[in-house]
Formats: structure tokens, C-alpha cells, sequence
């Protein structure tokens, strides 16, 4: 009864995430993997998760490809976001993590106050001409040495004022080449097991069902409405990697 409990607990976590993921691009590994390294390990929940990110992920960009004209900079980002992951392993390890969790809160509550102010708040293509390659770099040196990209991507990418799918296809394309990234390494480690293989493809089942409905909705949702989802999500990645600092 106690191991269904559990397995009851992580199927509604991996489908809350699933959820806010089809509807915002990101949120799966945020909601889903403090959940599960509740029952199953912190080590464990990541290494379960890191397949489904990149089934997740593919399946997004796959299902908002038509929306590849209205993504910006997502060339410069990709790039630069594989160089800093290779660089962030070894540049940012010997860098406290708490404080890199405050420094990213500090910067995502600063955005959210400055576009509540300022709600027609927009970056213009020429700025992030120059903005998106650094902001790569960035995100990559922070997933590899934390494995943390998504607030900063979130916000960086909520400045473009991109319709919902331009928005979702371009995190989504993101997080796909991190999690490639991550499995790639997570595999040459030896860390899967036949045991670990099995419930990361079993993780992917809740994800499946309720992925493509969330992704429906979001193509559905208002622009503005829109907006305002992703500043929420935005305020509470901030309270959570404060509340993470805090912990140690």
C-alpha cells in the first residue's frame, strides 16, 4: 500500500509538470524531480528524469515546428548555451551555489518588477542581436554546473514578447540540447541501471498523456494571458532557488 502511495505521488507530480510544461515550456524537472527525490533519491530522481526531458522537449519543438520563423536568436543561443555547459563544469564548480541561486532570484524578481511596471516592456531584436550570445553562454555554463538553465532562459526569452509557441518551441529547443547533453554524460558515467532504464521509461507514460493536451491549451491561451502564466511561474522559480539557497 505505502509503494502505491508513492507511485500515486509521482505520477501526479510527473503530470502536474507535464502540464505546466506543455502550456509554458518549462516546469517538468522543477515540480517533478523535487517530488520524486522526496521517495526516490535526489540522484535517482535526476537520472529518471533525464530521459523524459529529451522525449518531452522533442516532442514540443516537433509539435511547434511551424513556428520556427517567429523564434529569434535561437542559433546564437544554441551555440553558445552548448559552449558555456562544457565550460560550466569546470569554470563554475568552485562557485557557491547558493549564491548563484540568489544572484539568478535577484535577477528574474528585478524583470518581474520592472515588466509590471512597464507591462508593454519588450527587448528589441537589435539589442538581443548582441545580448542572446552572452545570455547563452550563461544558461550553458549554469546547467552545466548546476544543472539549473530554466529561470534564467524563462526571462530571458519572456523579453522577446514572442507569441506562446514561438515561445514554448524556442525553451523547448533549449532544454532539448541540455537534456542530450545530460543523458549523454549520465550514460557514459555508467549511472543506468536495467531498474533506473525502466522507470525512466515508465515516466514517460503520464508525460504522454497530458504533454499534447497542455500544449493545445497553451496555443489557445491570449498572448497577454499568456504573459502573465509565464511571470507567475517566473515568481515562483525565484522563491524556490531562495528557498534552495537558504537550505544549503
Amino acid at each position: 500500500m505505502e509503494q502505491l502511495g508513492e507511485a500515486l505521488i509521482i505520477v501526479v507530480a510527473l503530470s502536474v509538470g507535464a502540464f505546466v510544461k506543455g502550456l509554458t515550456g518549462t516546469g517538468l524537472p522543477q515540480i517533478a524531480i523535487p517530488v520524486m527525490a522526496a521517495t526516490l533519491g535526489v540522484e535517482r530522481a535526476v537520472v529518471v528524469m533525464a530521459i523524459p526531458g529529451i522525449v518531452s522537449n522533442a516532442w514540443l519543438v516537433w509539435a511547434n515546428r511551424d513556428m520556427v520563423p517567429a523564434t529569434r536568436d535561437l542559433p546564437a543561443l544554441t551555440v553558445a548555451g552548448i559552449l558555456g555547459a562544457g565550460v560550466g563544469t569546470v569554470a563554475l564548480t568552485s562557485v557557491d551555489g547558493r549564491l548563484l541561486s540568489v544572484v539568478l532570484a535577484s535577477v528574474i524578481l528585478a524583470y518581474v518588477v520592472v515588466v509590471t511596471w512597464r507591462p508593454d516592456l519588450s527587448l528589441s531584436a537589435r539589442l538581443t542581436r548582441w545580448t542572446s550570445p552572452p545570455v547563452g553562454l550563461v544558461a550553458g555554463g549554469l546547467q552545466g554546473a548546476t544543472g539549473v538553465s530554466g529561470p534564467l532562459l524563462s526571462t530571458y526569452l519572456h523579453g522577446f514578447a514572442l507569441t506562446p509557441a514561438a515561445y514554448v518551441l524556442s525553451l523547448s529547443t533549449l532544454f532539448l540540447i541540455f537534456s542530450v547533453v545530460q543523458v549523454a554524460t549520465i550514460a557514459g558515467l555508467g549511472f543506468y541501471t536495467a531498474g533506473l532504464l525502466r522507470e525512466s521509461l515508465l515516466a514517460l507514460v503520464p508525460i504522454a498523456v497530458v504533454l499534447p493536451l497542455a500544449n493545445r491549451v497553451s496555443r489557445r491561451l491570449p498572448a497577454d494571458l499568456f504573459r502573465r502564466l509565464v511571470l507567475a511561474g517566473l515568481v515562483v522559480a525565484a522563491a524556490v532557488l531562495v528557498v534552495n539557497a537558504v537550505r544549503g
